[in-house]
């Protein structure tokens, strides 16, 4: 008959088991043993070299996830290759407001949306690529479906990979000698006997068109001069003829005095000489010939008043003239 098993065995194996429960809840509590990863699968067309496994899946600058996997599948009918990226995302990156039923309805709104994948550079130092996500409204999706185990979703090619399928078209060689032909020209042109003489017929240029603008400096300074002391002397005379139509209208006045003095002493005369007609006709032909005279040296006064530079200048011409 067996003896009863020990109670204090018991108890170390249950305290045993507990340790390693804990334990185990200690080293795998991260979640990741625990928590549902969302497995996705992409598939590009061209070169992935800097894409490696554990290389980060970003989304709008957040990493959401990473590359689990990365594959080449060739296809023997069209003789085609593609290259599926297994990527894994973490659900606790994402803070999801509100509910949603169907995982596999989410994913299809999404890529409707424009959701896409797209081959962006982690660090031009290393060259290291990384996996973006982001929505690209207008950009057709693309569905391979080769995997129907995982959700796909469709890639496009980014400015990155436009840019080196851009440079792959340019026809560097073709440019590089086009290039070295020029400067070859160049060379020869400014090495040759024509350009050295055409260097002397500028310089020679230059210098007769320094000497004309010498000649022309100093023929200025005296013409300046010239000019200079003209003006002055038209001031003078201005000056002066500011003075003249007083004097002249003074002058204009006496003779005016006189001419009315004569007119009285014709008058008289006519008086006396009444009877004489002969004598009356002589006099009264004096009278309008002494009438007229004052009369146009009013007019020439009252001209010289108004226009004092007519005395040096003339007349001025009317229009119409």
């Amino acid at each position: 008959m067996s003896k009863p098993a020990s109670k204090t065995l018991i108890g170390v194996f249950v305290i045993g088991a507990i340790a390693l429960a804990v334990l185990a809840v200690v080293v795998f509590g991260s979640g990741r043993f625990f928590s549902e990863k969302m497995p996705l699968v992409m598939y590009f067309e061209g070169s992935v070299a800097g894409l490696n496994i554990g290389s980060p899946v970003m989304f709008r600058g957040v990493k959401v996830g990473i590359v689990k996997d990365i594959v080449l599948r060739f296809d023997a009918k069209d003789v085609s290759f593609l290259i599926p990226v297994y990527v894994e995302l973490d659900p606790k990156k994402f803070l999801v407001i509100g509910k949603f039923t169907d995982e596999e309805e989410l994913d299809r709104t999404l890529i409707n949306k424009g959701l896409r994948a797209t081959l962006e550079l982690q660090s031009m130092v290393t060259g290291q690529l990384m996996v973006n996500l982001d929505f690209h409204p207008g950009k057709p999706a693309k569905i391979v479906g080769f995997d129907k185990r995982y959700t796909e979703i469709p890639t496009v090619k980014s400015g990155l990979e436009k840019l080196l399928e851009s440079a792959d078209d340019i026809p560097l060689k073709e440019l590089f000698n086009k290039l070295l032909s020029a400067i070859a020209g160049v060379d020869k042109a400014v090495n040759s006997p024509k350009f050295a003489s055409s260097l002397e017929l500028v310089n020679e240029g230059l210098k007769d068109t320094k000497r004309i603008l010498s000649k022309i400096d100093n023929a200025i300074d005296p013409v300046i001069e010239n000019v200079k002391a003209s003006s002055g002397s038209v001031r003078e005379i201005l000056k002066k003829g500011e003075d003249v139509p007083a004097k002249v209208g003074e002058t204009l006045l006496s003779i005016q005095n006189t001419l009315q003095k004569a007119e009285h002493a014709l008058n008289s005369i006519q008086g006396i000489a009444s009877e004489n007609s002969t004598v009356v006709l002589e006099v009264d032909n004096t009278l309008k010939e002494i009438s007229d005279t004052a009369r146009s040296l009013r007019f020439l006064s009252d001209y010289l008043q108004r226009y004092p530079e007519s005395l040096i200048w003339g007349k001025k011409q009317q229009k119409g003239e």
